[in-house]
């Protein structure tokens, strides 16, 4: 077993000799980032002779949140900490990397501090600032008149103009913050409504990303002297980080900030500033090809060295080479394992960090503890040989992650002159150490805070021996510089303090241009109001970990990752991949981590707004920067025109042919001699389509979306074929069948096709697209196919569509990526499919189809007591608690459960369940309530719903639009869900009597709440789940949308029938002198219920208008029932908190 772990976790090994080159590929990294690129190394203007010549002796009191506290700089009354080093010697002053608070001259007092999730949620972080300042005033007596000054730290890239003038950015992370404003502003607006007349006014005198203040804290917290220096911080915990000093020479000039503060005599000229890195977004490649993380995130490739290097990437690594080494080399299957261990991150960084020896047995016990054997689904034990593999499996990785950590510490010194590095490994000529002038050695000294290098295995130490060992390859054992490493723990409250000062100083103003506008997110405040996803609780550990281990003391100490909430989602295809991918080992003279350069990726950046200013004029003035792809899996704009053009032709012929039996079919079951059967033509389409959906998703998450897309249009093609060949009834609505399962994975697959190639923010425009392709089909199908039946013939309907289906066809085939769909998934064919849920396919279909075929014939072509009405909702009622059974139980089910019972995307899929309901409940009993109440006929009837479908058909086109502009995802399912309600309430209101506009105006509602809430419902549960989730977000979506509207007909049938059945009962009255006055009643009552027909053939007088009163007054009954639906819609969407787009461009 030893020799085979030890082979297994070799692709993580990393030795001195790696480290020292990856050292100097970073170096070269980091040269061409901090000149040329625009998203990374972004100044401060915090200048170096500002921090140091100062540093340690001011004295003062500031305020800063969240947490919230009053900070004292005591200045030299408590010293450092060791002779000849900042806080001693070796690593923390402790020569085995041991991790402790060193003596400070910082005092915190009056610190509070508030759980994230309640303030996110209610918005109070100025409430916490004033009670803070409340208590400080009485504390230490504080003049009521005079401004206070405040320090905000945020653990966010920002870009600053000045010291106390910030603007988030978006950098693509994922954070459900808003950006787009100017904190300092927003900060002093919110305390002025939070604060008391008794309370002080605040100013905001500093504001400072989380490693710029962890390095501001960490100078004026040290003794620097002629031999020591504080010269970086360094932040690796829930993500990783550093700030150094730079010389603006190194810096792009359009990130140069406008204004910077030196001391008074002191030279601008090449003066260094302070730089927040942002040194581990935009890589080229992921860090390892079989266990690389960018299969589990939303951006591939965005942030490698957090996925190598911190973070919960690292419990997620460890699991996923625990479950490859069980089932590979232990052969153990992933089914019979503890549930939480198949969980994605369900092994997290912090239990990794703790999981180490002093023996096998305590590895074990907590092994049990963790992961407790009862929950495996199938019979299971721990054994002391699997624990020693994880803790192997985690000590590799731990030293890999320092390793990297220690080479980009040394890289970054070398780019800020602290290091005299070699200019190459590789050439001979000059592959010796530079000349270095003799003195005593300098003890470049980096403040660190964070839990993974804390707390992960022995990552501190080693880390600084890794340091050692490169300072010790590079220079030999006369080194002029030694590297240590020092903690700075919540460096971010106390940096966010000591900034406040005022420093006697100078501003200069580099350039004399405007400052160039960054790109940020749009948004009105500071925690994007009602929208503002919700935590997932997986994640709130290691965000609660992160800020405040890193002293992220901002007024949101971190915001939160949500799926879809990045800017853009990425995703690289295997081909670009391929290319992309090189070994960490490889040495190469150009710069890049990988051994290569390329252009990193853009940043997922939102848009570009200065001060709410023109969108044009901003993106002009940043015109240097690269804009985000307009397409994504690296498709160009001509074939994705292609591919989209191919898919919604496609989407036209599948709705026209859904449509096309509703006027043809009279004439295909008098053909046919079979018109008792005309009901199983639509049934047979409906089912098909429906129930094969969630199937045909998951398959494409296995497959890849080509496969499934070709089939279903070649079957869709055959099936549209035999319909126009058909020689029996029989074998027409098998065909019809066969027509429903291309169909609806066409359209199914489209959309999820369309959702790959399109970035979330520009998601909506293209809907609007679908929503016109679908109306005019639809409207075309329903319209035409009469007229086709009598001039061409009916089978000419369906032969003309096969021409322009094969056409389709071999466009998708030729124009379709191959790989689009399985980006970064690594597993073959065979694989694949036996993690398929077979098991769940079966269940859920066999439900679907029951249900559907149970609710569809009941009480329309057989009576609900038939026997096979009873079987099929019996085989429903069994087969589907089975199926959730299942489902709970399988590693990637059909249909996950977590859609049905988690916010927001159980809410949302449920309101569409809901609208869908409504939507068909309704067109059902309008026509319903023109004939058998108004007695107009089953014409005109039919034209008073061309009113509902326009306005449907156009507010849907409109909401995809405003969606993709206003980059808003709660206000189209607020407005149809409350629109819903006002026209279930106005259809319920109708009476005779009234002009027949008011009957059309009394439409109206519902179909704009449809057309609101279809589209809106689409896009917020795409922008609420994760990328590699939305093939089976999307059929599970469209599944219970079918649902809804085979259960609204049936449901709504019943109510009317049932409540029709009773008014009549009691309206009608046996006329005088009528003969067995029961029997007539019972037959009239039948006569009318069967048809409507008889109710406009009943002769004018009481008997008829009782008749039509019976009818009203169930009609009535049946909107007020579907009022309280609408009603529950509306609570189900009300508390939802959902995302905002990012960028668009």
């Amino acid at each position: 077993m030893k020799s085979d772990i030890e082979q297994f976790i070799k692709p993580l090994a990393i030795d001195d000799t790696t480290v020292h080159a990856l050292s100097h590929e970073l170096y070269r990294t980091f040269q061409h980032l901090s000149a040329n690129s625009l998203n990374q190394f972004l100044p401060t203007p915090i200048s170096e002779s500002i921090l140091r010549p100062t540093a340690g002796r001011e004295k003062g009191r500031g305020g800063t949140n969240l947490r919230v506290g009053f900070i004292e700089l005591l200045g030299n009354e408590i010293s450092t900490n060791g002779e000849n080093s900042i806080n001693g010697n070796g690593v923390n002053g402790k020569p085995h990397g041991s991790d402790a608070e060193s003596p400070s001259n910082i005092r915190r007092v009056l610190e509070k501090s508030w759980p994230i999730l309640d303030v996110l949620k209610n918005e109070n972080a100025d409430s916490c600032i004033a009670e803070v300042v409340r208590e400080g005033c009485e504390v230490f007596n504080l003049p009521r008149d005079q401004e206070l000054p405040m320090g905000v730290t945020f653990s966010f890239p920002m870009v600053q103009n000045t010291l106390a003038d910030a603007t988030l950015m978006a950098m693509g992370k994922g954070f459900a913050i808003t950006s787009r404003l100017h904190l300092g502003t927003h900060l002093i607006n919110g305390y002025e409504k939070a604060k008391t007349p008794n309370l002080p006014p605040i100013k905001v005198a500093a504001i400072l990303n989380d490693a710029v203040a962890t390095l501001v804290s960490f100078i004026y917290q040290s003794k620097e002297d002629s031999t020591n220096k504080a010269a970086m911080g360094l932040i690796c915990g829930t993500g990783s980080n550093a700030t150094i000093p730079l010389k603006r020479s190194t810096l792009h000039k359009d990130k140069q900030p406008g204004e910077v503060k030196v001391l008074n005599g002191d030279s601008t000229d090449d003066m260094k500033i302070a730089v927040n890195t942002e040194w581990s977004i935009n890589g080229t490649a992921p860090p390892l090809h079989k266990f690389g993380l960018d299969a589990e995130g939303e951006a591939p490739g965005f942030q490698p060295l957090e996925y190598m290097t911190s973070g919960r990437y690292l419990g997620e690594l460890g699991r996923l080479m625990l479950l490859d080494y069980l089932e590979h080399h232990l052969g153990i299957s992933s089914d019979t394992l503890p549930q939480k261990l198949t969980t994605r991150f369900g092994l997290t960084t912090t239990f990794l960090s703790h999981f180490r020896p002093p023996n096998a047995a305590a590895l074990l016990k907590k092994l049990e503890a963790e992961f407790p054997e009862s929950t495996a689904k199938a019979p299971f034990r721990w054994t002391e040989e699997i624990a020693l593999i994880l803790y192997k499996i985690a000590k590799a990785i731990e030293v890999r992650a320092a390793g990297i950590i220690a080479a980009a510490i040394v890289g970054l010194l070398a780019c800020a002159g602290d290091i005299p590095l070699r200019e190459s490994l590789q050439d001979g000529t000059n592959n010796h150490t530079p000349e270095v002038e003799k003195g005593p050695q300098i003890n470049l000294i980096v403040g660190y805070t964070g839990g993974c290098i804390v707390h992960f295995q022995d990552y501190l130490a080693d880390c600084q021996k890794f340091l050692d060992s490169i300072i010790r390859t590079e220079f030999g054992d006369d080194a002029p510089v030694r590297v240590s490493l020092s903690p700075c723990h919540n460096g971010g409250i106390t940096g966010a303090a000591t900034m406040p000062l005022d420093h006697t100083g100078k501003t200069m103003n580099p350039y004399t241009q405007e400052p160039v506008p960054i790109t940020i997110p749009r948004g009105d405040g500071l925690y994007n109001d009602s929208e503002s996803d919700d935590l997932d609780p997986n994640e709130a550990d290691l965000l609660v970990a992160r800020s405040y281990t890193s002293g992220a003391s901002g007024l949101a100490p971190e915001a939160f990752e949500s799926a879809m909430l990045r800017g853009r989602r990425q995703s690289w295809s295997k081909t670009r991949q391929a290319s992309l991918t090189r070994s960490i080992t490889s040495v190469s003279p150009r710069p890049t981590l990988n051994g290569h350069y390329e252009e990193p990726p853009e940043s997922p950046v939102s848009d570009v707004d200065t001060n709410g200013g023109d969108l044009e004029a901003a993106t002009n003035a940043a015109h240097s920067q690269k804009p985000m792809p307009t397409f994504l899996i690296d498709t160009d704009r001509r074939r994705f025109y292609i591919v989209f053009l191919s898919i919604m032709f496609t989407h036209f012929v599948a709705c026209f042919d859904g449509t096309i039996m509703a006027s043809s079919h009279p004439v295909i079951t008098s053909y046919f001699r079979s018109s008792n059967s005309a009901s199983w033509l639509s049934t047979a389409f409906l089912l098909t389509s429906t129930a094969f959906q969630p199937i045909i998703g998951r398959l494409s998450d296995t497959v890849g979306r080509k496969p499934p897309y070709l089939a279903t249009t070649v079957i869709f093609a055959l099936a549209t074929l035999w319909c126009a060949l058909a020689q029996s009834m029989t074998g027409f609505i098998i065909a019809r069948a066969a027509c429903g399962l291309g169909a609806g994975g066409v359209l199914g697959m489209g959309s999820i096709i369309i959702s790959d190639l399109v970035p979330i923010e520009r998601r909506g425009s293209y809907q609007s697209y679908v929503n016109i392709v679908y109306g005019l089909a639809s409207a075309s199908g329903a319209a035409l196919g009469g007229l086709m039946a009598d001039s061409l013939g009916w089978r000419w309907e369906f032969g003309i569509q096969v021409f322009p289906i094969v056409i389709c066809f071999v466009v998708a085939f030729i124009a379709i990526p191959n790989d689009l769909g399985l980006q970064n998934k690594h597993q073959t064919f065979r694989e694949g499919m036996k993690t398929f849920d077979f098991r769940g396919s079966v269940l859920l279909t066999t439900s679907t189809t029951f249900l559907i075929l149970g609710l569809n014939l009941g009480g329309n072509v057989l009576p609900w007591s038939h026997p096979f009405i009873i079987a099929s909702l019996v085989i429903f009622g069994t087969s589907f608690p089975t199926c959730l059974w299942a489902e709970s139980r399988h590693e990637r089910p059909i249909m996950p459960l977590i859609l049905l019972h988690s916010s927001p995307r159980a809410n949302i899929i449920f309101s569409n369940f809901i609208a869908s309901f409504l939507l068909n409940a309704i067109l059902f009993n309008t026509p319903l309530f023109f004939q058998a109440v108004l007695l107009t006929s089953a014409t005109k009837s039919g034209l008073y719903l061309v009113v509902p479908v326009a306005t449907a058909s156009a507010t849907g086109t409109l909401t995809g639009f405003l969606i993709s502009y206003t980059r808003r995802l709660k206000w189209p399912l607020t407005l149809g869900t409350l629109f819903y309600l006002l026209g279930t309430l106005l259809l319920s209101s109708m009476r005779r009597g009234w002009p027949l506009f008011a009957y059309l105006l009394c439409l109206v509602p519902s179909s704009i709440g449809q057309g609101f809430q279809f589209p809106g419902t689409f896009m917020a549960v795409l922008a609420a789940s994760e990328h590699r989730e939305q093939a089976v977000v999307t059929s599970t979506l469209v599944l219970w949308r079918a649902l809804g509207s085979v259960l609204g007909v049936a449901f709504s049938s019943l109510v009317l029938q049932n409540a029709l059945l009773r008014y009549l009962m009691e309206y009608v009255e046996v006329p005088e002198g009528q003969h067995n006055g029961a029997a007539w009643k019972e037959a009239l009552v039948e006569k009318v219920r069967e048809s409507v027909e008889a109710v406009a053939a009943l002769p004018d007088g009481p008997l008829k208008d009782q008749v039509v009163a019976s009818y009203e007054s169930a009609v009535r009954l049946t909107f007020l029932f579907l009022v309280g639906f609408a009603a529950v819609s509306v609570l189900l969407i009300m508390p939802v908190k959902l995302p905002r787009l990012g960028a668009r461009k």
